[in-house]
C-alpha cells in the first residue's frame, strides 16, 4: 500500500475516533488515537499525504472532499477542528478533557510537522498550515 493511502487510512480510523456523541468509545481511547496519529506523522521520514487529505483531517465530513468518498457518505466524521474546541457536557464554559490533545496535535501538525517551525514565519507553509488557513471562517 503506497504511503500516501496509508495516512489517508490513518486520518479516517482517528477521526472515527474522535466523535464525543458516541458512547462506545471512552476519553482514554481518544487519546491513544491521538497519540497514536501524532507518532504516524512524526516518523522519519515523514509520510506523505494526498491533497484532499488535509481538509479531510480537520474538517471531517464537513470537507468539501468528504462528498466525494463513498466510504465516508454513510459515516459522520469529526474533524480535528470540531475537536479542539469540543465543550464539555459536565462543566460548563469549559472543553473537553480531549481537547488539550487534540490542540496539542493541531500545534504539531501547523507549526512543527516537516520542519515547517525550523523556516519561521515567512517561510513556506506545509500543508496542514496552508489548509488550516484556507478554512472559511463562519460569521457569528
Amino acid at each position: 500500500m503506497p504511503d500516501a493511502d496509508r495516512s489517508a487510512i490513518e486520518i479516517k480510523i482517528l477521526l472515527r475516533n474522535l466523535d464525543p456523541t458516541k458512547t462506545n468509545i471512552k476519553h482514554k481511547d481518544r487519546l491513544r488515537k491521538l497519540q497514536k496519529f501524532r507518532q504516524y506523522v512524526s516518523a522519519n521520514p515523514p509520510p506523505e499525504f494526498y491533497d484532499d487529505d488535509y481538509p479531510m483531517l480537520l474538517l471531517g465530513s464537513e470537507s468539501p472532499t468528504a462528498d466525494e468518498d463513498e466510504d465516508l457518505m454513510r459515516v459522520n466524521l469529526f474533524g480535528l477542528v470540531r475537536a479542539v474546541g469540543c465543550p464539555s457536557s459536565d462543566h460548563k464554559d469549559s472543553l473537553k478533557r480531549s481537547a488539550r490533545p487534540a490542540i496539542s496535535l493541531m500545534k504539531h501538525l501547523c507549526l512543527d510537522f516537516d520542519g515547517a517551525s525550523e523556516e519561521g514565519i515567512l517561510g513556506e507553509l506545509n500543508g496542514f498550515a496552508a489548509a488550516f488557513c484556507a478554512l472559511a471562517t463562519l460569521p457569528f
